[in-house]
């Protein structure tokens, strides 16, 4: 059984399983490389489940227990590095310990937005943005202002961005408009949102290409797409962190600025042009 035969049945299996069980399955996706490291104990207590519904599920994807599982993959993952130099260590002896723990979360938080970057996931999405006619962004509430963000940046290299806030009710303009081709990007992290969970089942039934960028926890974004895109969030902050949704976003932009090639140049000097004209800058 090979690496990539489990995360394939894991997703194909994915819409059929309990609600405990897409809580496993979706660990096990998204930290598919830390496996080998794992006991059931530890994905049991980090999912919050008991170490039974893990074993049934190992079972149910074809493992006698989690020791099957690993002898299987141990050759082929290998740990995340350890970022920590030796300038970090020097200012945390001098620093307030929480902080920089803090600080260690956010640093393993960027890291895994670059690690989505160029998997079969990654080149999907890059590839579904940059065809659609029409490209959908949305975020709500405390996700929000990402959203805003990526969506007034890829406005400036492909036509047809739009921002949702479904002032309307009923996203009129992702699924009031049959005659061009759509694409939504979606961003969410918990407390999930019924607007976010009502916009990705519509699109799924409408077929309508559909990437979400979310934390950790999201099991729901399975059910609906492929091109799911998660990121830890863990902070010792108030909030969770923000901080890989930005990053994320800046390395989608980038990918779909090398995607478009030539147009992007184009569709700048034509901006540019107009920026001039209404006097949009200061000099």
């Amino acid at each position: 059984m090979t690496q990539t035969s489990l995360q394939d049945r894991l997703r194909q299996k994915y819409p059929e399983l309990t609600r405990a069980e897409k809580s496993v399955a979706n660990y096990m996706l998204t930290h598919f490389e830390r496996l080998s490291f794992e006991t059931a104990a530890s994905i049991a207590e980090t999912v919050g489940v008991s170490q039974m519904t893990v074993g049934r599920f190992l079972r149910t994807m074809g493992y006698n227990g989690l020791p099957d599982l690993k002898s299987d993959l141990l050759n082929q993952i290998e740990a995340p590095p350890v970022m920590v130099s030796d300038r970090l260590r020097r200012i945390r002896a001098g620093s307030d310990e929480d902080a920089w723990d803090n600080f260690e979360l956010d640093v393993l938080a960027l890291q895994s937005a670059y690690d989505l970057r160029g998997t079969p996931v990654w080149t999907a999405a890059i590839r579904a943005i940059c065809a659609a006619d029409k490209l959908h962004v949305a975020g709500f509430q405390t996700i929000a202002g990402i959203a805003s963000g990526f969506a007034t940046r890829l406005a400036y290299l492909r036509n047809d961005v739009r921002l949702e806030d479904n002032s309307d009710g009923i996203f009129g303009s992702i699924f009031g408009n049959q005659a061009s081709s759509h694409c939504v990007v979606l961003f969410e992290m918990r407390r999930y949102t019924q607007a976010s969970i009502s916009l990705a089942a519509a699109a799924a039934q409408a077929g309508i290409p559909l990437i979400v960028i979310c934390d950790t926890h999201c099991t729901w974004a399975r059910d609906h797409t492929d091109m799911v895109l998660p990121l830890r969030t863990q902070s010792r902050l108030f909030w969770d962190s923000h901080v890989p949704y930005s990053c994320l976003s800046t390395l989608l932009l980038d990918d779909v600025t090398a995607h478009l090639g030539d147009a992007v140049s184009s569709r700048l000097e034509h901006l540019r042009a107009l920026q001039d004209r209404f006097g949009a800058f200061k000099d």
